[in-house]
């Protein structure tokens, strides 16, 4: 197998193990790693991308898998076409329902293969515009992804994930409370607050019904101009995770959620609140059944979702692909979004390198972003709250006195 290299960002004490899974069995099958974040901390825009260009060539890469954050613009697309006269490329991306249109596809469309963890549909669409692209279903870590073998449940229902601001979620869960579910909610904004990675996998170990809401209904600065539409389901794999804690799982349906886990026979699925009532009310009454689906979504998991076996299994299709020849990109030049979005993250960059005082990596954004000559006003209020105002408590107490 040729030489691969992984470009990520370490993401240390995130509750979602997901991408931490996958960087660690990558590096264990032998790819070597650069955090590209850290790598743009240091060396700034154009430093960062000479000292990975020169990573590449003088260490031999055959292979680069670019895996960023959802949001990141820290590259212009044509950086990974000059990688790709050097290497084969691939680009692994989970958010794709949020940021295809707006970011995804203009990325993919400068590497060789796209690696999809959240839609078939999505895989489908850059097809049609001439690249090649596989979907990677979730896989899991699982010295982390624990089943008990003291299996006492004290929780009837339980949901973990993002709240604040997922007016579905909360809807969901309080038509459940009104209808008299004790269930509990946990995550951002939610009552039982936010947990840890060990946390999480305890709460899966003691709930006798774990939900999964697959609604993709928050929007983010980067599509409020290419909004979300209304009813779009997101495929996502709590299910999995439940399951390789040995619990049972409840999940909204949404397409593709049948190729993570059986239906009926590994975890049971719902479509509208009255169905996830009369199943939850169901299979609180029926322990038996519910824990024999849960066994099996347990052998099911160990074998098709253990991050062990999937990454090198992903690994290996790269490199037959890659050996069997580029088949061509997708076309998709960045539009004017793209553009706008790329043009306003240079004021994030700019704020972050101002207060360690890298002014000349400062200056180079800034010198960026006037050769677009675009940019989100929005955004760049946001930047500026979440950067200066937010972090610096005396500015914010004194912006709202000026302004009261």
């Amino acid at each position: 197998m040729g030489k691969t290299l992984l470009l990520s960002k370490l993401s240390p004490g995130n509750p979602n193990d997901v991408g931490g899974g996958y960087q660690r069995e990558f590096i264990k099958n032998g790819a070597l790693f650069l955090d590209y974040s850290d790598i743009y901390d240091q060396r700034g825009h154009a430093g960062a991308q000479a000292f990975i260009l020169d990573f590449v060539r003088s260490r031999g890469v055959d292979t680069l898998v670019y895996a960023a954050d959802s949001t990141s613009f820290h590259f212009p697309p044509s950086f990974f076409r000059e990688l790709g006269r050097h290497a084969y490329t691939a680009m692994l991306a989970g958010d794709t329902v949020y940021y295809f249109d707006v970011r995804d596809k203009f990325y993919a469309a400068e590497t060789d293969l796209f690696i999809i963890l959240d839609s078939f549909q999505r895989a489908d669409e850059f097809r049609a515009l001439g690249g090649d692209a596989l979907v990677l279903l979730s896989s899991y870590d699982r010295t982390r992804y624990v089943r008990y073998e003291d299996r006492t449940k004290t929780i009837d229902v339980s949901f973990v994930g993002a709240y604040a601001g997922r007016q579905d979620r909360i809807d969901g869960v309080n038509y459940l409370l009104k209808n008299g579910i004790d269930v509990k909610a946990y995550g951002y904004g939610a009552p039982g607050g936010q947990l840890t990675l060990d946390e999480m996998v305890a709460v899966f170990n003691r709930t006798r019904i774990n939900l999964n809401f697959t609604g993709a209904s928050a929007g983010s600065r980067l599509n409020a101009s290419n909004p979300i539409p209304l009813g779009a389901k997101q495929l996502k794999s709590r299910q999995v995770e439940a399951a390789l804690c040995g619990s049972f799982a409840l999940s909204e349906d949404a397409p593709g959620m049948e190729e993570t886990l059986k239906p009926g026979e590994e975890m049971a699925l719902f479509s509208t609140r009255e169905e996830m009532l009369e199943k939850i009310r169901y299979y609180l009454a029926h322990e038996d059944e519910r824990e024999a689906i849960a066994a099996r979504a347990y052998a099911r998991s160990v074998k098709d979702h253990d991050v062990s076996i999937e990454i090198p299994k992903l690994m290996a299709e790269i490199e037959r692909r890659r050996l069997a020849g580029r088949p061509g990109r997708a076309v998709a030049p960045p539009d004017a979004v793209f553009l706008r979005n790329f043009s306003s993250y240079r004021l994030l960059y700019i704020l972050k390198f101002l207060k360690r005082l890298k002014l000349r990596f400062a200056l180079e954004e800034l010198l960026l972003m006037l050769r677009l000559g675009t940019a989100d006003l929005p955004q760049l209020y946001t930047f500026f709250v979440e950067e200066i105002v937010d972090k610096f408590p005396r500015t914010k107490a004194f912006l709202k006195k000026i302004l009261s």
